[in-house]
């Protein structure tokens, strides 16, 4: 849900994008991944050490508690060629917008269905999509999404 809302929100202020998507809906699989990591819903997470631990030269205790800024690294210039610019043609694209090793999301193949379903839906049906008004954003943190997204087509 959080991805569809964010995703089209990115692409339709970056109309270029969207008609990007017009001409080649095969782009669609692509489109999907950059959605995921340009904007992410879920913006951090946490976790406890179960043992005391070396992380990047940083000593972590039993029981102390990290955070993961999902968002942040969906951004790192040396992962990310122009990072703070979406592209639905990106490629390779190794976002950890569903976390990564046994922390990976066991929802996310059925989670980028559902996206590549919603866009699809919008390409075909509403290819004059565009903003008709400012986005309210939810007021959670860890959850970034939308509570409204004013279009008309």
């Amino acid at each position: 849900m959080n991805v569809i809302g964010n995703g089209v929100w990115a692409l339709l202020r970056n109309p270029a994008q969207w008609q990007r998507l017009l001409d080649d809906p095969a782009r669609t699989d692509t489109a999907v991944e950059e959605l995921i990591r340009y904007d992410a819903p879920l913006q951090l997470f946490e976790r406890t050490a179960t043992e005391d631990v070396e992380i990047a030269g940083f000593r972590v205790a039993k029981g102390e508690k990290i955070a993961a800024l999902l968002g942040a690294a969906a951004r790192d210039p040396l992962v990310f060629d122009k990072p703070d610019t979406v592209d639905v043609t990106r490629s390779p694209n190794p976002h950890i917008g569903f976390g990564a090793g046994i922390h990976y999301c066991i929802g996310a193949p059925l989670a980028r269905i559902e996206i590549a379903a919603a866009l699809r839906a919008l390409l075909t049906r509403l290819p004059s999509l565009r903003l008709a008004g400012t986005p309210q954003r939810r007021p959670e943190f860890v959850i970034r999404g939308l509570s409204t997204l004013p279009v008309s087509a």
